[in-house]
C-alpha cells in the first residue's frame, strides 16, 4: 500500500519561499563583500556598508560571516564577534582573548587599556533619544581624531552588543550612517580607534517597541 505523499500546505510554502530569498540574499551580499577592490571608491564603501548593515539588521548575516572571510576583517577575531561590552570588544580588539567575557568587564563604563571618553567634537553620534520602533534605528558616526583607521557601533543592552565596525581606508571620511536594530532601552556606544588607541562616546536611547524579539 503506497503512502499518499502530502502536499506542503500554503504556509509551509510561504516559508521555504522566505527562506530561499534569504539565502540569495544572504549568497548575494557575501559576495560582495568577498570580491570588493583592494581600494575601493567612497561610493563602493558605502554601497557596500549599506548592504552590509541591512543584511546584520535583518538577522540575514552575521558579523562574523562576512568579516572573517575578508580581507577588510583582519582585526576581528571570535572574541570580537561575542563582545558582550564596550571593554570587553576593546580587548579582544588589541588581541587579547582570554580576559573573561561578560555584560560588564570592568565596573566603570571606559575603564579597559588604552580606552578614553573622547568629546562631541572629537566623535560625532546622531541618533534618535527616543525609538518607538527598535527595529530599524538610524545613527550617524564620524570622527574628527587624526589617524582614525576603525569604526565601531555598540548597543550594550542587545544580545549580540557589537552592531558593525567599519575599516576606515586611507582618503576615506570617517563618516557613517546604518540602520541597527536595538533590542531594548539601552546605550549606544560609538567605537573609534585612532592612532592606535580607543576612544567612545555614548548617547542613551529609549526603546517602545524592541528589535530583537524575533
Amino acid at each position: 500500500m503506497n503512502t499518499p505523499i502530502k502536499q506542503p500546505t500554503e504556509i509551509q510554502q510561504t516559508d521555504m519561499q522566505q527562506n530561499d530569498m534569504q539565502q540569495k540574499n544572504k549568497q548575494r551580499t557575501l559576495r560582495q563583500a568577498q570580491s570588493s577592490p583592494e581600494n575601493p571608491s567612497r561610493r563602493e564603501i558605502m554601497r557596500l556598508a549599506s548592504a552590509l548593515s541591512l543584511a546584520f539588521a535583518t538577522g540575514i548575516l552575521k558579523p562574523s560571516e562576512v568579516f572573517a572571510a575578508s580581507e577588510w576583517g583582519i582585526d576581528w577575531n571570535g572574541a570580537v564577534y561575542s563582545a558582550k561590552s564596550l571593554e570587553a570588544f576593546v580587548i579582544a580588539m588589541s588581541g587579547d582573548t582570554t580576559t573573561p567575557n561578560s555584560s560588564r568587564t570592568v565596573t566603570e563604563l571606559g575603564s579597559a587599556p588604552g580606552l578614553s571618553r573622547a568629546t562631541d567634537s572629537e566623535i560625532t553620534m546622531d541618533a534618535p533619544e527616543l525609538a518607538e520602533n527598535g527595529t530599524n534605528v538610524p545613527v550617524t558616526i564620524s570622527s574628527k581624531l587624526p589617524g582614525t583607521d576603525f569604526i565601531a557601533l555598540i548597543a550594550d543592552h542587545n544580545p549580540n552588543p557589537v552592531c558593525v565596525g567599519f575599516n576606515v581606508l586611507p582618503d576615506n571620511d570617517p563618516a557613517y550612517t546604518v540602520r541597527i536594530k536595538v533590542a531594548e532601552t539601552s546605550t549606544l556606544i560609538a567605537a573609534v580607534r585612532a592612532q592606535g588607541r580607543w576612544y567612545f562616546v555614548s548617547r542613551d536611547i529609549t526603546v517602545m517597541i524592541g528589535g530583537c524579539l524575533g
